[in-house]
């Protein structure tokens, strides 16, 4: 009976010290982080949607000057289109024209430098509407045509078969252009008027031998 009790304090105290032993303790603190592993070698992935338009940045500054261009027709002068009345009014005789009839009209940009070195075009729009640069046919046998004096533009027509042009008279607009002379001397080698326009030069044939459009684009004048 004595070894029995004894047997049975001896089990419970190796089951006391088993429970003990087996018992968790508390949570340690986290330890230090680890070394960066080597980098990954993975595919890239695709490209994403482009982004919205960002905002208008300041403007730049401005640029240098450019190179000075060609001289420009800044000084042709050009009328109107105007009536011409008084036809006949006054009866003048021009060496192999006869007796012409004429209509002054007033024009105070022909000086008598212009007269000497520049152009001076001449313009006729009749009721048909057509333009023709004068001289020019206003009737079969009647020439019309126009001189020039210091402020004044004399339009006039002749007979070239009678050589009398009285009671003669022209229906329709008339329009006088002055191109000044830009070359030194302002003549050429046959004593040819010669004028510069946008840095080449004309000669006055060339310039009236142009249409009237062709002129007016040239010289950048309204038609």
């Amino acid at each position: 009976m004595r070894k029995l009790r004894l047997l049975s304090i001896l089990l419970l105290s190796v089951s006391f010290i088993i429970v003990s032993c087996t018992k968790e303790g508390p949570e340690g603190p986290v330890g230090p982080v680890g070394p960066q592993g080597p980098a990954g070698t993975g595919t890239a992935g695709p490209p994403g949607p482009a982004g919205a338009t960002g905002a208008t940045g300041p403007a730049g500054p401005q640029g240098s000057q450019g190179p000075q261009g060609p001289a420009g027709t800044a000084n042709v002068i050009y009328s109107s289109w105007a009536t011409q009345g008084s036809w006949a009014d006054t009866m003048i005789t021009l060496p192999a024209l006869g007796t012409v009839s004429r209509s002054i009209r007033t024009a105070p940009g022909i000086t008598s430098t212009i007269i000497d070195q520049g152009v001076i075009l001449t313009f006729w729009q009749p009721a048909s509407g057509s333009i023709h640069s004068l001289p020019a046919f206003a009737t079969p046998g009647h020439v019309l045509d126009a001189i020039f004096d210091v402020g004044k533009v004399i339009f006039y027509i002749a007979d070239v078969a009678t050589g009398n042009a009285g009671g003669q008279s022209a229906v329709g607009q008339f329009r006088y252009v002055i191109i000044p002379g830009g070359v030194a001397g302002g003549r050429g080698v046959n004593s040819e008027k010669i004028a510069e326009i946008n840095g080449q030069t004309y000669t006055e044939s060339q310039l009236k031998a142009m249409s009237y459009q062709q002129l007016c684009t040239l010289l950048k004048i309204p038609q």
